[in-house]
């Protein structure tokens, strides 16, 4: 026998945990799997406080926007007040304005037909022509009426002109009021418009910027809600698999003592037996899974790494399944959905070098799980490729082989 046999046998035969099966002692003791699902789902939530925050500031930023939209639109409004009453009082001075160039005109016209009147008294010895006839009257009463009728025309044409003047006067104050008011009525307006579509900006801008926080809030709940129901369904899985663990585990005890497998086998070599049919006492029992064997060097270093995840978990590996007799392999494979079992007389099992493993580790991303990944190769054992999801053979997250 091997010296490597030899161990093997002497581990199987004490089926216990003694220092030179034991494994490392520094085993990882993280369930990284759920734990980063956890943290995952944990991260998300903060993300999700975070984004309510920054939500709940920007409505804090609209809602001064909006008071300032608010006071551009008051300021607009008495603006445009403002600017319709100077258009009132502009529109009155300009009726005023109106009479006043009316009487002007009026006016205006008396003078001419003053002046006319003068031009053609003129003409025919004016005032003075007038004066000598009033004195050729010989009629000193006649003359002192004379000379009252002139001053009289004189003073109405004074007045007439002082009239003018006051109304052009009054008629250009009216302008300049009424011009001074439409512009600073006008400026007003145009300034509180301006505010008011700056204000306009602001508040367009913020509400598209909440729109975007409130999308990135919704997506980041959601995700968070998602990784918390993966989390969940990954905990209810595993602790399915935990609870069959135990019910398997029970079973194989009953099981083990009909068997017919050695507690103590001779780790012979199963060399030119055919598949199937290995001889029982080649066949040496796994710890914590009665009444299931491989062969010698196979299950010599199972053992082992059987013992490191006991280290960390504090049961061993569950086994539902290890070697395969040809007639069970037959059996399967008649009972099995296709691709699911080898062809008899081919299958690893059959070799007494693959075992199908629970207890959790038949679920993808449990802790159990992703131990064996990081571990199992310490110790010879391997997933093959076509047993992974997307390795081109049926997704078999169980099953397990032994190098050799």
């Amino acid at each position: 026998m091997s010296p490597f046999r030899r161990f093997a046998a002497a581990c199987l035969a004490a089926a216990v945990v003694v220092p030179l099966c034991a494994g490392p002692a520094g085993a990882d003791s993280n369930h990284k799997k759920l734990h980063r699902a956890q943290a995952q789902a944990h991260h998300l939530d903060q993300r999700a406080r975070q984004q309510a925050g920054r939500v709940a500031q920007a409505r804090q930023r609209l809602e001064r926007l909006d008071a300032r939209a608010n006071a551009a639109l008051d300021r607009y409004q008495t603006a445009k007040q403002a600017a319709d009453k100077a258009q009132a009082a502009d529109d009155a001075a300009q009726q005023k304005l109106a009479v006043a160039q009316a009487r002007t005109d009026a006016a205006r016209a008396t003078l001419n037909e003053m002046a006319a009147g003068a031009y053609r008294t003129l003409a025919s010895g004016g005032k003075l022509g007038t004066t000598l006839a009033l004195i050729e009257t010989g009629n000193p009463q006649s003359f002192v009426d004379g000379l009252a009728v002139l001053g009289q025309i004189g003073k109405s044409e004074s007045a007439v002109v002082d009239e003018l003047r006051l109304a052009e006067a009054d008629e250009l104050r009216t302008q300049e009021i009424a011009a001074a008011a439409a512009e600073e009525a006008t400026a007003t307006a145009d300034r509180a418009q301006v505010a008011k579509e700056a204000a306009d900006r602001l508040v367009a801008r913020q509400q598209q910027e909440i729109r975007r926080d409130r999308a990135l809030l919704a997506s980041t709940r959601h995700a968070a809600a998602q990784a918390h129901q993966r989390t969940r369904s990954l905990q209810r899985r595993i602790e399915r698999a935990r609870a069959k663990a135990l019910a398997i585990q029970a079973r194989q005890a009953a099981r083990a003592a009909s068997s017919g497998l050695s507690a103590k086998c001779d780790g012979s070599s199963v060399a030119g037996y055919p598949n199937g049919q290995l001889p029982v006492h080649a066949l040496c029992p796994l710890w914590g899974a009665p009444g299931e064997a491989l062969r010698a060097d196979a299950a010599g270093a199972f053992n082992q790494l059987s013992h490191a995840y006991a280290q960390v978990f504090g049961v061993p590996l569950c086994v539902t399944a290890s070697y395969r007799t040809y007639q069970r392999q037959v059996e399967l494979y008649a009972s099995m959905p296709p691709g699911y079992a080898a062809v008899p007389g081919t299958s690893n099992h059959g070799w007494g070098l693959a075992v199908d493993l629970c207890g959790g580790i038949q679920v993808d991303g449990s802790p159990e799980h992703a131990w064996l990944l990081d571990h199992a190769a310490s110790y010879n054992w391997f997933h093959p490729a076509w047993a992974m999801p997307g390795g081109g053979g049926p997704h078999e997250p169980w099953h397990w082989e032994y190098a050799g």
